[in-house]
Formats: C-alpha cells, sequence, structure tokens
C-alpha cells in the first residue's frame, strides 16, 4: 500500500462526493414518496388501483437496477424524453427505490393494530387523518429498520451512475486508475468513503429508534 498515492487520491475522488450524495438525497426523496404512495395504493379497496401498484413492485423490483439506468439514459431519449446523466440515473433509482420502501411502509402499516383504525373510526376521523395523525407514526417506528436497509443499499448503488457517465466518486476513481495505472490504493479509498457514508446511516438509525422508543 503506498499512502502516498492514497493521499493523492482522497481529494481526487472526494470531489464526486458531493455528486454521489446528491444522487443519494434526490433518489431517497422520490423513491420514498412514490413508495409510499404505491404502499397507499396497495392498501386501496379499489381493485383496479390496488392492482397497479402491485404491478408497479413486481416490475421494478424483478427489473436489475442496471437495466432501468440504462432504459431512463440510453432509450428514453428515442422517444423524445432527453434527460442530462445526472436526472437520468436520478430517475431509474428513483424507481428502484419506490418499489423496495413501498412494501417497507406498506408492512409497517399493516403492523399497527387494527384496533387503532377501529378507534380513529369511532371518534369520527377521516381515514386519510387517520393515517397522518395515528396509523404512519406507529408504524414508522417499525418501518425504520428495513427502511435505513434499503437506504443504505441505495447509497451504495448509486456507485452504478458511473455507467451512464454521472461523475460521481466511482467514475473518478475509475480516471484514476486510467493516469496513474494505480489500483489498490484509490480503491481503498473509494471503500473507506463508502464506509463511512454507510455508517452515519446506521448511526443514524440507532438515533432515531431510540428516540422514538423514549417516545412510547
Amino acid at each position: 500500500m503506498d499512502w502516498d498515492v492514497v493521499l493523492e487520491s482522497f481529494p481526487l475522488i472526494w470531489k464526486g462526493a458531493s455528486k454521489t450524495l446528491s444522487l443519494f438525497a434526490w433518489s431517497l426523496a422520490f423513491g420514498t414518496l412514490a413508495g409510499l404512495a404505491v404502499a397507499l395504493m396497495k392498501l386501496s379497496t379499489t381493485k383496479s388501483v390496488s392492482r397497479f401498484a402491485t404491478l408497479f413492485s413486481w416490475l421494478f423490483r424483478g427489473i436489475p437496477l442496471l437495466i432501468l439506468l440504462f432504459f431512463a439514459f440510453f432509450a428514453l431519449p428515442e422517444v423524445g424524453w432527453l434527460l442530462s446523466p445526472f436526472w437520468a440515473a436520478v430517475l431509474g433509482l428513483s424507481l428502484w427505490t419506490a418499489a423496495y420502501q413501498a412494501e417497507v411502509i406498506r408492512s409497517g402499516i399493516i403492523a399497527v393494530d387494527l384496533g387503532q383504525t377501529e378507534a380513529s373510526d369511532a371518534l369520527g376521523m377521516t381515514r386519510s387523518h387517520s393515517m397522518k395523525r395515528i396509523i404512519l407514526p406507529q408504524g414508522i417506528r417499525i418501518m425504520l429498520p428495513p427502511f435505513t436497509s434499503n437506504a443504505t443499499t441505495l447509497l451504495k448503488q448509486t456507485s452504478l451512475a458511473t455507467l451512464v457517465t454521472v461523475p460521481e466518486m466511482t467514475l473518478l476513481t475509475q480516471r484514476i486508475f486510467s493516469n496513474n495505472f494505480k489500483f489498490i490504493e484509490p480503491i481503498f479509498v473509494l471503500a473507506m468513503i463508502y464506509l463511512a457514508m454507510t455508517t452515519v446511516l446506521v448511526v443514524g438509525q440507532q438515533i432515531a429508534e431510540r428516540a422514538f422508543r423514549l417516545k412510547t
């Protein structure tokens, strides 16, 4: 291990960290919102709505993320929808995330005791009000571990955006390879940065779990 190369590689790779975190943040935000919508649609009593949501989950959980990225970047321009590499990656990552987070959210909702829904109905609360004020707050405690696990996976999967030319950390690492033909040191730096980022998510999950336990 040449530590001089490690020190030289770190600032070059770190330049892509902001792009990696932007990909992660936008994809997690869009994916979570879409996942919430899909989860609620799957729980709908309207068959056409629940079937559509089931089809969405089946489709985007079954197709590899790399294919979704290729579709967004290479295929959509052929039908007139041209996206920049960054937003093509966000689209693919968001759809993939939504399909997985939808199952997490749905599971958290149905895990809440049915008596809570019956009590809110008895109080004359609308379903949307009951969901927002009673069901979701209780379900979050159940959703938190698998939600964070999916988020951690998403953060690592942003590395695939290098294949659609997004200049995130992995692409910058590859450029270092081509410049100095050193492989071990840049890969080590890249791995340590990802490890630090995912550790922050894990610690955040632990803090959030303690906070929710204190509220019960």
